[in-house]
């Protein structure tokens, strides 16, 4: 992606996610499953910074009242016309977005259906990923220092090196996880260790 961009992504993230740090949070755990995971997805380099971007951005919708805040954050993407990113990318990076919560792609979700099966694939995976970092950081306290992932047959085990005790839901941990565990065939399971 063109450099110009990550100024911009940030000013929106700043200005219009209540959370910036929340977002960066999220991000930088998004990052380290996207690598921890690599042997898996087998993405191409890029993809890295497009999931970057919808990371800084996940939750800017948050600024449009009346909305549900992942349809507003695609919109707003989609409509922006500050951050140089080609028309792929900046619909990959809507998607990814918009699928970070609730529903997968559908055929009605016409944008999705537009790109080609390799940008579909990044997206799946991609939101899959963020889904899962932002389920990490769920009570936005930035607890989680770092996280190294066990693959095996049946299962990830994500080893969670955290600043303080983390009290998670897993029930919505797993919702959460459904759609990377759906991509890998493997059941995703959370360890929360103090440093």
């Amino acid at each position: 992606m063109d450099p110009s961009v990550w100024p911009v992504v940030m000013d929106y993230s700043n200005r219009l996610d209540p959370d910036p740090a929340h977002a960066r949070q999220v991000c930088r755990l998004s990052l380290i499953l996207y690598s921890e995971l690599e042997v898996l997805h087998a993405l191409p380099a890029y993809a890295r910074d497009l999931l970057k971007a919808a990371a800084l951005l996940h939750d800017i919708g948050w600024s449009v009242p009346g909305k549900p805040h992942h349809k507003a954050s695609r919109d707003i993407i989609l409509k922006d016309t500050k951050m140089n990113l080609s028309s792929v990318e900046r619909k990959i990076i809507a998607m990814i977005v918009r699928y970070h919560r609730r529903s997968t792609p559908r055929s009605d979700h016409a944008i999705y259906y537009e790109l080609d099966d390799l940008a579909k694939t990044i997206v799946l995976w991609c939101s899959g990923i963020l889904r899962v970092a932002d389920a990490l950081d769920r009570a936005h306290q930035e607890l989680v220092i770092c996280i190294s992932c066990t693959i095996t047959h049946e299962e990830i085990l994500l080893s969670c090196n955290c600043k303080s005790p983390i009290h998670h839901d897993l029930l919505q941990f797993k919702e959460k996880s459904r759609l990377l565990s759906e991509l890998t065939r493997r059941r995703i399971t959370p360890f929360f260790l103090p440093c």
